[in-house]
C-alpha cells in the first residue's frame, strides 16, 4: 500500500462457477432492454454484483481479517483493497470481435495497433468481480464494479461512476479522505479513485477526469 506495508494472501475460484457466472452474464446483458445507458450499466452491474455476492465471500474475508490483525483505519483498509485491484495487469475487455472493435477508432484502436492484452466479445464489455478475480483480466468498469462488491461487502460506502464524455469507469469511497474529487450522494461525499493504474490514492484520478459534472453515478451504497 502506500505506507510499504506488503499483503499477501491465497484464495481459490472455480471453473464450475466461473462458467456458470459467465451464462447468467450473458442472460443479464440479453433480458436489459433500456435505451438509456448510463440505466443500461446500473441495472447490468447492479444484476452482477447480487450475482456474485455470495461468491466473493472467502476473498472479500481476506481483507476483513487482515484489517482486523493490522488494526488499520477504515480509510487504509479501503486502500488495501484499491491498491490490490491496481496491481493486477490492464485488460482490455470490449463486447465486439477485435477487428470490429478496431474500427470504432479511438483508444481502442490504439490500444490494439499496440498488441495490447484485451478479451473480446464480452457482453456489455465487462466481467462481474466472480469473472474478474477468476481470470484477472478487467480494465475500469470490471476493476470498479469488483471493489465496490467487496467495498459493499465490508460495511465502507462506495459508488461506481460511469463517463460517456470520457469513455471510462472509476470507484468512489465514501469515506473522509478530505481532499481530491469527489460527487456528494444522499449527502455523503464519495471520492473518486483511478483503478487502472497504480499510485492513485482515494480522491486522485486523472487531470483530464475531474469535471464531476461528467460522472454518473450507476451504483452506491452508503453505510449510514
Amino acid at each position: 500500500d502506500f505506507y510499504n506495508a506488503d499483503y499477501w494472501a491465497r484464495y481459490n475460484t472455480s471453473n464450475t462457477i466461473f462458467y456458470e457466472t459467465q451464462q447468467r452474464h450473458q442472460d443479464i446483458v440479453s433480458n436489459e432492454n433500456t435505451d438509456n445507458s448510463i440505466q443500461f450499466y446500473s441495472d447490468v452491474y447492479g444484476q452482477m454484483n447480487k450475482m456474485d455476492n455470495y461468491h466473493i465471500d472467502s476473498l472479500t474475508e481476506i481483507f476483513i481479517t487482515n484489517a482486523a490483525k493490522l488494526n488499520l483505519s477504515p480509510i487504509r483498509t479501503a486502500e488495501m483493497v484499491t491498491t490490490f485491484i491496481q496491481e493486477i495487469p490492464y485488460y482490455l475487455v470490449h463486447d465486439l470481435s477485435c477487428q470490429e472493435s478496431s474500427k470504432q477508432g479511438g483508444f481502442i484502436a490504439q490500444y490494439h495497433s499496440e498488441n495490447k492484452p484485451c478479451l473480446p466479445d464480452i457482453p456489455a464489455g465487462v466481467q462481474s468481480p466472480y469473472e474478474f478475480i477468476h481470470n484477472l483480466k478487467g480494465d475500469c468498469d470490471t476493476r470498479s464494479l469488483l471493489a465496490y462488491s467487496i467495498l459493499k461487502k465490508m460495511g465502507i460506502s462506495c459508488s461506481v461512476w460511469v463517463s460517456e464524455a470520457y469513455g471510462h469507469s472509476i470507484l468512489g469511497v465514501g469515506l473522509p479522505i478530505g481532499t481530491g474529487t469527489y460527487k456528494q450522494i444522499n449527502g455523503v461525499k464519495h471520492y473518486a479513485v483511478e483503478l487502472t493504474a497504480k499510485g492513485f490514492k482515494i480522491g486522485m484520478i486523472a487531470p483530464e477526469h475531474t469535471n464531476t459534472d461528467n460522472w454518473d453515478i450507476t451504483l452506491f451504497y452508503n453505510k449510514y
